[in-house]
């Protein structure tokens, strides 16, 4: 049986709007050796797949620095201190494309990289979405709103025009929604 890992010390290497960056020194419980270990302490992340009443998903295209390049995803970011992951989904549809849904269920929640990373990622669903206001739109951020037929997503995978992962794992969770 796996046991849990001792933490000897720990220590923040980089502390940011985003993350915090912490090394720990940790000593294993099977060969008893202190190793070095790097965790990523980031807020909870969203992810929303929204739908119109027309079968279109509302899809953002923007720049991703990461990649340095732009990249095909669903509206989603960061939950604030304290902030309901549910009400921060149906926050960053608004500001990143100015769509509401009428209806916004939970359908998915995955650890985002729980080798290095602290968070979830929660991904919701949002029905017969309407375009209600303009974007709101932070100075990192440069989003043109792309639609698209729910039944093209496969596609869009599969021919890498869509490549995020957490984008993807919500489009799993969508089709398990549909499932059940």
């Amino acid at each position: 049986m796996i046991k849990k890992w001792k933490i000897n010390s720990s220590k923040y290497l980089l502390d940011n709007k985003i993350f915090k960056m912490r090394e720990d020194l940790v000593t294993s419980p099977r060969l008893g050796s202190e190793h070095n270990v790097w965790v990523m302490e980031t807020p909870t992340w969203v992810n929303i797949v929204p739908i119109t009443s027309k079968g279109e998903v509302v899809l953002v295209d923007q720049y991703r620095f990461g990649m340095q390049k732009t990249s095909l995803e669903i509206p989603g970011g960061m939950a604030d201190i304290g902030e309901d992951p549910k009400e921060a989904a149906i926050r960053e549809l608004k500001e990143e494309t100015g769509y509401v849904g009428r209806e916004v269920i939970e359908i998915g929640r995955v650890e985002s990289n729980p080798a290095i990373m602290s968070n979830h990622t929660y991904t919701y669903l949002a029905l017969d979405c309407e375009l209600l206001s303009d974007q709101k739109l932070d100075g990192t951020e440069d989003i043109d709103i792309v639609m698209k037929d729910i039944n093209d997503i496969p596609a869009l995978i599969n021919n890498r025009q869509i490549e995020h992962a957490l984008v993807i794992s919500a489009f799993y969770f969508y089709n398990l929604y549909l499932l059940n």
